[in-house]
């Protein structure tokens, strides 16, 4: 099957995002990015009535939100499966929901807690744009702490979300000893949604050292940077 252009409007520090950019790349699917950094992220309201990325244009069809992005590409581009028949399908669908709403305020927290952090996610959000927007965007994701205040992450103090975190990790890293994907004997949409959280904790924490040091975990998160077919 032939698909039409496909373009992914998207924040590039965005999980969401890299959760839709591995499932294009790993059905091999060419795509045109088009970025939100900088000043550029007020247009997003235009893109989607949530105001919200991703957003992929499919030929002339507009799909907003990761999870349904993600199953119309499965449905229209079956192979390789998001869902192989070997891989417990329940289980697929917790995890990504558990990365998607647990495992993401953790990243958010790792960035907002780290000035250094802020930094860098700033600088690689703003990469091509004016540099006085980089303070402007930076200034805009420091004000998302409120968001960790109301989910709860960013009352308790940080011993407790970091000896949280590693426990997450720990349990990634004995479930990965043992199986060579986090649902079965093949990779899913499970291992790219989890990976594709990850991916932004090694981009901007302090924290990378410590997956580093996890060999089944790290090595894993290797495997889950599909080649790209992508046109960008």
């Amino acid at each position: 099957m032939n698909s039409p252009a496909l373009v992914l409007h998207q924040w590039c520090i965005s999980p969401y995002c890299v959760k839709v950019r591995k499932v294009l790349d790993f059905k091999q699917l060419p795509y045109r990015i088009e970025d939100y950094g900088g000043l550029r992220a007020l247009k997003v309201r235009s893109l989607s009535p949530s105001g919200k990325l991703p957003v992929l244009d499919y030929g002339e069809q507009r799909i907003e939100d990761s999870s349904a992005i993600v199953r119309m590409l499965d449905e229209r581009h079956p192979t390789p499966p998001l869902f192989p028949a070997s891989v417990d399908r329940h289980l697929v669908h917790m995890l990504e929901d558990w990365a998607d709403e647990s495992l993401y305020w953790y990243e958010l927290w790792l960035r907002l807690s780290d000035p250094q952090a802020l930094e860098r996610a700033a600088a690689a959000a703003c990469a091509g744009r004016p540099r006085y927007e980089r303070a402007l965007f930076k200034l805009g994701l420091s004000r998302q702490r409120s968001k960790l205040v109301a989910q709860g992450i960013g009352r308790y103090p940080p011993e407790t979300v970091l000896t949280n975190l590693r426990g997450h990790f720990a349990a990634l890293e004995g479930r990965l000893h043992d199986h060579a994907w986090l649902a079965g004997d093949a990779p899913s949409l499970a291992d790219i949604a989890v990976a594709a959280q990850l991916d932004e904790v090694v981009r901007t924490s302090a924290l990378v050292a410590e997956l580093r040091a996890l060999p089944a975990l790290w090595e894993w998160l290797q495997r889950c940077d599909f080649p790209s077919a992508a046109a960008r």
